[in-house]
Order: structure tokens, then C-alpha cells, then sequence
């Protein structure tokens, strides 16, 4: 007889900036009812100059408290590109977007994720593109969120997935932007299996 799974998925963090030359501690997750469980982050470059790549810290713990090193990465290093939203209507459930110069930097590069800063950190979000014409992009996924015409769009959003170990109880991501100048953003979420039927 096959087991049936019962999935969940819950938002971390929300998007929200990481100054550059600071660590920002993400919130601790209780993983303890997890019989396995996977936590996602993305990091976006948020200001057009060179970053030298954002240090991601990935730790778990017993309980909270305690915390131990599990992995840790390095971002990508570049000077992002940036342009503005120029489309009246960027609303949620829209599958394209007008950019104000779309070739800028590699916003028209099939498969390329970047990032949208909205006015309210929290309801920033990341797209990908999927197919660029004129300045107009077609989205691999509709967006989560409406947006007001206007914002600053950047064309860098690294992405990883771990996988955490059953006998976490805990885990936490902490972004280390060594960069001196450059500000990014950063999100988390973990998706669990929480029941086996």
C-alpha cells in the first residue's frame, strides 16, 4: 500500500534588506515536527554597483540555542542592472511585464530571475523571465503581488534549496553582505513533510 504525504510550506522571512556591511539573522524555524524538509533562499542584489557576493550561513540546532554551521555559500559577484517598471497595470495574477528598458542588463535572458523592489520591502518579489519582446517580458510564473508603475527592478537573484537533516530541530539563515557598498535583499521559506499516512 502506498503512503500518502502531507506537505506544508511557510514564508521564514520576508524579503527585506541587508545593508551593506552587516549580517542579518533570519528568524529561527522549528523544523521538529519535519519528517524531512527542505528551506529555500534567495538573495537579491538591490543597488546598480559592484557587490563582491553575499556569504549565506545555513545553521541548525536542537532546539534555539545552540546553533551549528551546516553549509555555507557565496553569492554571485557582479554590478546588477537596473530599470524601472513601466506598465500600468503590473497586478497580481499578470503573466507579463513592461519594462522601461528591458535589454538593459539581462532582464530579456531567458531563464534569468530579478528582482522587484516594491515600496513595501515585504511585498518585493522575484520573477523569472521567460520570453522578452520589445521591452514587454513574459514571466515563467504570474506574479504573487501587484506593483506600482515606477519601481526599481534589478536583474540578480540567487536562489538555493537544502536540504536539512532529520535530526534538526531547528534551523536558521543568516546573510553576511561583506560587500561595502552594495545592499541586497533576501527571503526564506521551508517546505516540510509533516505526516506519512
Amino acid at each position: 500500500m502506498a503512503l500518502t504525504k502531507t506537505t506544508a510550506i511557510d514564508q521564514i522571512d520576508a524579503w527585506q534588506p541587508v545593508v551593506a556591511g552587516t549580517l542579518v539573522e533570519g528568524a529561527a524555524k522549528d523544523i521538529s515536527d519535519a519528517f524531512e524538509a527542505l528551506l529555500y533562499i534567495e538573495v537579491a542584489l538591490v543597488e546598480a554597483v559592484a557587490h563582491s557576493g553575499a556569504e549565506i550561513i545555513v545553521e541548525v540546532s536542537y532546539g534555539d540555542d545552540n546553533w551549528m554551521l551546516l553549509t555555507t555559500f557565496l553569492g554571485t559577484a557582479e554590478t546588477p542592472a537596473t530599470t524601472t517598471l513601466n506598465d500600468a497595470a503590473a497586478n497580481a495574477g499578470d503573466s507579463s511585464l513592461t519594462l522601461t528598458d528591458a535589454t538593459t542588463g539581462d532582464f530579456d535572458v531567458p531563464g534569468r530571475k530579478w528582482f522587484i523592489l516594491d515600496g513595501t520591502y515585504a511585498n518585493s518579489e522575484s520573477v523569472k523571465t521567460n520570453i522578452n519582446a520589445v521591452h514587454t517580458v513574459t514571466l515563467c510564473q504570474d506574479l504573487l503581488r501587484s506593483h506600482a508603475n515606477g519601481l526599481s527592478v534589478y536583474d540578480r537573484v540567487d536562489e538555493w534549496c537544502v536540504a536539512l537533516p532529520n535530526a534538526a530541530s531547528y534551523v536558521r539563515a543568516l546573510i553576511n553582505n561583506t560587500d561595502a557598498d552594495c545592499d541586497v535583499a533576501f527571503t526564506t521559506r521551508i517546505s516540510k513533510i509533516t505526516d506519512l499516512t
